[in-house]
C-alpha cells in the first residue's frame, strides 16, 4: 500500500532559502474581508462588539456607523475609532482591537492535509502548500493552480513550482488574498514517481522505473542546461519521516571515473540540479 509522503518543500527550502510561513505579529497584519474583529472601549461595555468585515471592507460600529477597515492594522484601526469617538461622544476613549478570526484560503487536491487555513499577512502559494502538509506521492507538481474570484470573474493562474523553488524566482510565488483556492493536481500515471528540478531542460515529475539512477532521471528531464552546476546535484529522499540529502558528482560519473556513485533512485526521490554562478 502506498503511503503519503511529504515532499514538503523542506528539501527545496534547503536550496533556495525559502522559509516556512511563520506567524505574523498582529500589529503587522492588514485587515481583510471576512476577518472577525473584537473591538472594546475601556469602561464602555455597550461599545464592546464582535464584528465581521463585510465584502466592501467595512464594519458597522455603534455611534459611528460604517467604517472602512480593509488594509488597516489593528493599531491603525484603534487610532481611527479613537478619533471618531473623540469628536462627538467620549473624552479620551481607550480602544482595543483584536483579530479574533482571520479570513480563509483553501487548498485542495494532492496535499497531505487539504482544507481551509487562516490567511496571515504575506502568505504565499508555497507557504500554503507547506501548511497543507506538502505534496502527496500522487501530486503532479506541474499542475498547481490558483483560483481567485475578482468581482464576478474567476481567474485561474498556473503556478510554476519549479521556477519558484529551485530557480529562486520568489517574485512568482503569489501572495494570497481572502477566498483564494489552490488546487494541486494528480499524476495520471503510476503513483510511483521521481521529481527533477533546477537546471535541467525539462524539469518536472517523471514516472519511477525500477533500477532507475540519478543520471537516467536527468536524461529523462532533457539533460543539463548550460548553466548547471552538475557536481552540486543532490538527491533529497524522505524516509521514515526523515530527510536525507545525497550528493551526486554528475560530471565525474559521466566521465567514467566514479560510475559507482550514480545513485539508484527510490520512489518519491527529488533531484535538484543547482545553477552555476561562475
Amino acid at each position: 500500500m502506498k503511503k503519503y509522503i511529504t515532499i514538503f518543500l523542506a528539501f527545496v527550502f534547503f536550496f533556495t532559502g525559502l522559509s516556512f510561513a511563520q506567524p505574523k505579529y498582529e500589529d503587522e497584519y492588514r485587515i481583510s474581508i471576512n476577518d472577525l474583529l473584537d473591538i472594546s472601549v475601556y469602561e464602555e461595555p455597550d461599545l464592546t462588539k464582535t464584528v465581521r468585515v463585510d465584502a466592501n471592507g467595512a464594519i458597522s460600529y455603534p455611534l459611528i456607523g460604517h467604517i472602512g477597515v480593509k488594509g488597516l492594522t489593528s493599531k491603525e484601526l484603534e487610532t481611527k475609532i479613537t478619533d471618531l469617538l473623540s469628536r462627538d461622544y467620549l473624552i479620551n476613549p481607550q480602544v482595543s482591537v483584536f483579530i479574533k478570526e482571520y479570513a480563509k484560503i483553501s487548498i485542495l487536491g494532492q496535499v497531505a492535509k487539504p482544507g481551509a487555513y487562516e490567511l496571515k499577512t504575506g502568505l504565499t502559494v508555497i507557504d500554503a502548500i507547506a501548511l497543507g502538509g506538502g505534496f502527496t506521492e500522487k501530486a503532479n507538481v506541474n499542475s498547481v493552480k490558483l483560483v481567485r474570484i475578482k468581482g464576478k470573474e474567476k481567474e485561474t493562474i498556473n503556478i510554476d513550482v519549479n521556477e519558484i523553488v529551485s530557480k529562486g524566482f520568489k517574485e512568482k510565488d503569489i501572495k494570497l488574498e481572502p477566498g483564494d483556492l489552490i488546487i494541486v493536481g494528480e499524476l495520471s500515471e503510476s503513483a510511483s514517481f521521481i521529481v527533477v528540478l533546477g537546471q535541467v531542460k525539462n524539469p518536472g515529475t517523471y514516472p519511477y522505473k525500477e533500477d532507475m539512477t540519478a543520471i537516467q532521471a536527468i536524461a529523462s528531464a532533457g539533460g543539463l542546461t548550460e548553466v548547471a552546476a552538475a557536481n552540486g546535484t543532490r538527491i533529497t529522499r524522505i524516509k521514515d519521516g526523515r530527510k536525507y540529502n545525497i550528493q551526486v558528482p554528475v560530471l565525474a560519473i559521466l566521465g567514467g571515473s566514479q560510475k559507482a556513485r550514480d545513485i539508484r533512485l527510490e520512489p518519491g526521490d527529488t533531484i535538484v540540479v543547482p545553477e552555476s554562478f561562475f
